[in-house]
């Protein structure tokens, strides 16, 4: 997941990848934020504030040791998640295996959470372009 921080006082954006947190710095943030780790990644899926200010804060502190949880205190509307490419191919996998009537819908979902829209396109040619699985034939040896 990568995080968006667009700060409403006209701030360049910023981009933070969750999956660079280090584990010790999990655990930092597992105490500020008063949460586990898995919470906090499904928090970040869903948006959640606090999971978000914690995974963002604690990336900051790599430029900024001296920064406090109380120091980074963002707007709600500041922090959002967005999906990088590997998390896009994963779900057009599961696009491409929902009826084709279907597909549209999610598609137009996926590029809605999706960092780079442009990705879902790519993904989907790529899982378009592949082959299809043929059965196998299953045979038989006589023992002899």
């Amino acid at each position: 997941m990568i995080i968006l921080y667009r700060p409403a006082d006209g701030g360049e954006e910023q981009q933070f990848d969750m999956r660079r947190v280090r584990t010790s710095e999990a655990a930092i943030v597992q105490k500020a934020a008063d949460m586990k780790w898995g919470e906090i990644k499904l928090g970040v899926r869903e948006d959640d504030p606090t999971s978000l200010r914690g995974v963002v804060w604690i990336l900051m502190k790599r430029e900024q040791p001296n920064l406090r949880w109380g120091d980074f205190d963002p707007e709600n509307d500041e922090l959002t998640s967005r999906f990088d490419a590997r998390e896009v191919a994963g779900y057009v996998d599961e696009i491409m295996s929902l009826p084709e009537e279907k597909r549209a819908g999610a598609i137009a979902e996926l590029k809605a959470w999706a960092l780079d829209p442009a990705e879902v396109d790519v993904a989907m040619a790529a899982a378009a372009a592949l082959p299809k699985e043929t059965p196998v034939k299953a045979t038989s040896k006589s023992g002899g």
